[in-house]
């Protein structure tokens, strides 16, 4: 076929989207970042009573965002709800669209979506390389330019697991031009342990801050798929004019209000990511690998040069890792702090096949 397709969609690396794991015992998933856990009590509660209404359109929206905003202490008309926190990344595209701005900045590496959807909407990506690891702020104000029309921060940064902290947020965000959107990607927010993490709500009101947060991670919704984000009032009408009808299913709704009012579950969630997190520096630590300290739930750790045949000696035995080739980082990998007996079967795998 002879069909004319769109520079920026050839550009895009194709990639299966489903990839075949095998069946789902005995697998070790430490691939993907996603909270290893059940749901809590309260959400499976929830999703059983909710079943006896699916013959019907999903409502229950605007509950969901009033929890949202007596969480975060900020108005229910500030909150727009996502089918995942991708469905919100398009969002942000479709309703920034410019005649004239059409460029997008993001680190490298970052959360490879931020790429693939501007490209898929027209926009100009300009990278910024990170330093040390880190998302340098003061790299990222130096490279707007005329074009610029929407900048993606993500913090906790994924595949690191840095952070920038407030000070530096606050010297960047008042030298950002009032016509540019900062986009923050905040899905591994809830880990964090840094005091320094940035305040970023305080900035919604007079900057164009969108800030992006998400079920899947902290509060184990992953397959629910509901994310959402969080701005001025009139900005997020903007976004929300952009959404699909009903894109959120109605057992998605209804989980994530019950898991925001299970506040111990979180609790007991972030408590074992802060364990295991210890176990696996030490581990690390005693096998003289280099690792990055994290604010997330994973862990960047440098293997060599055989990062990439490590990552399918564990896949032979059913442990499941990042490599992170694809990010050009090609001597690491990125693993994901899963349940202790997890962590210990990985470790154990991997001690044997680097010996």
């Amino acid at each position: 076929m002879n069909i004319d397709i769109d520079r920026g969609i050839k550009e895009i690396p194709h990639y299966p989207k489903a990839l075949a794991y095998g069946d789902s015992d005995g697998w070790v998933r430490l691939a993907s970042n996603e909270n290893p856990y059940p749901p809590s009590k309260a959400v499976l509660e929830a999703i059983l009573d909710a079943l006896f209404g699916i013959t019907r359109y999903p409502g229950g929206e605007f509950e969901l965002k009033q929890s949202i905003a007596k969480k975060f202490g900020i108005k229910a008309e500030q909150v727009v709800l996502g089918d995942g926190s991708d469905e919100v990344i398009e969002m942000i595209l479709k309703a920034s669209r410019h005649k004239e701005k059409k460029g997008v900045i993001i680190t490298e590496p970052a959360f490879a979506f931020y790429s693939i959807a501007s490209k898929i909407y027209g926009y100009n990506v300009k990278m910024v390389p990170l330093k040390n690891m880190k998302v340098d702020l003061d790299d990222i104000k130096d490279a707007i330019d005329a074009n610029t029309r929407i900048i993606f921060l993500n913090n906790p940064l994924n595949p690191t697991g840095t952070i920038f902290k407030e000070n530096e947020f606050e010297d960047f965000i008042k030298d950002i031009p009032s016509n540019i959107i900062v986009a923050v990607d905040e899905a591994y927010g809830e880990f964090v342990t840094d005091r320094d993490f940035p305040q970023s709500l305080r900035y919604i009101d007079d900057h164009p801050v969108l800030i992006l947060k998400t079920f899947s991670k902290a509060y184990a919704l992953a397959g629910l798929r509901i994310g959402y984000c969080i701005g001025e009032a009139s900005l997020i009408s903007y976004l929300e004019r952009t959404r699909q009808p009903f894109s959120i299913n109605s057992i998605a709704l209804v989980a994530a209000r019950a898991a925001l009012s299970d506040e111990d579950y979180l609790k007991a969630i972030l408590e074992n990511n802060t364990r295991e997190k210890a176990f696996y520096y030490r581990a690390f630590h005693n096998l003289s690998l280099e690792y990055i300290p994290t604010e997330a739930n994973f862990i960047l750790v440098k293997i060599g040069k055989d990062a990439e045949s490590i990552t399918k000696r564990l896949f032979e035995e059913k442990i499941l890792v990042r490599w992170m080739g694809a990010y050009g980082l090609p001597e690491y990998i990125r693993v994901t702090i899963g349940r202790p007996e997890e962590n210990k079967r990985f470790m154990e795998a991997l001690i044997r096949i680097i010996k």
